[in-house]
């Protein structure tokens, strides 16, 4: 496929699970732990937390920590943050939990063999009008990272931008390459999430329309597909009436309605035709 030529794959952040003694005493002999070295999983968890450019709490845990306890992470992400490997928001001041790369985090994952096109550090939070879509970005790197079939590429939006000089007509809020396995056919995927704020005809369907040529000159011989995320009924029935025309599918289905793992759940339902 043309595009695993013109891009890196991403390194699929290691879910190991490693045990946990209980909490040590307040007062301890030797140096406190959480200034010696990053564990495996913490290291995955920093990379995650930098491919996603931010994200939250919740995001990280499903993705890295599996089926800890909710403690382990939060302990990790105080640790972090003591650190300044992280810096962290929260969503209208209390909201959920929202994570992002620091400077000197990014340096301690280049340290370890972490190539820096793999990271992105943002300066300042994502404003609040933007963070919702962000999140359904990363929403769908999660779930795409677990499906059946196991994605050989798999890139937020910003990664795309910065390979790219020019940069294309159109990027997808995210995009997928399934390569293997080989007795299967190839498929390229772009994800775009539609919140409602663009007019149809004026602005989103010539966005899906340039989106559709770039895909096609990406993808070789791979079959290309879109998903299309949106929020609300009528949107989606119209989209799925005036996309079809566009030369590649275009699958339309609803944003969940929960945020937060149930969210993840409800999503993973939108992805199973990845077999």
């Amino acid at each position: 496929m043309d595009i695993l030529r013109q891009v890196s794959a991403t390194t699929a952040a290691s879910q190991e699970v490693e045990s946990h003694s209980a909490e040590t005493p307040r007062t301890r002999r030797g140096p406190d732990p959480r200034n010696g070295a990053l564990s495996s999983r913490d290291l995955a968890a920093l990379q995650f937390i930098g491919q996603a450019g931010e994200l939250a709490q919740y995001q990280l845990h499903a993705q890295v920590f599996g089926d800890v306890s909710e403690v382990v992470v939060s302990r990790f992400v105080r640790h972090a943050l003591k650190r300044d490997l992280i810096a962290t928001a929260r969503w209208r001041g209390i909201g959920i939990n929202r994570l992002r790369l620091t400077t000197r985090g990014r340096s301690e994952l280049m340290r370890h063999g972490i190539g820096v096109e793999e990271l992105f550090v943002l300066r300042n939070p994502i404003a609040e009008g933007h963070i919702e879509h962000q999140l359904w970005i990363v929403d769908s790197l999660v779930i795409l990272g677990r499906a059946a079939r196991k994605p050989d590429l798999l890139l937020p939006a910003w990664a795309l931008q910065r390979r790219f000089t020019p940069r294309p007509a159109a990027i997808p809020d995210v995009l997928a390459s399934f390569v293997s396995p080989p007795e299967q056919p190839a498929l390229l995927l772009g994800v775009e999430i539609d919140r409602g704020s663009e007019n149809l005809g004026s602005i989103f369907l010539p966005k899906l329309a340039k989106l559709c040529d770039v895909l096609s000159s990406w993808a070789g011989s791979a079959a290309c597909a879109i998903v299309v995320l949106t929020n609300n009924l009528r949107r989606r029935d119209a989209l799925r009436t005036r996309a079809g025309p566009l030369p590649l599918p275009v699958i339309v289905e609803l944003l969940p309605q929960t945020p937060g793992r149930p969210g993840l759940a409800e999503l993973a339902t939108t992805f199973t035709f990845i077999q």
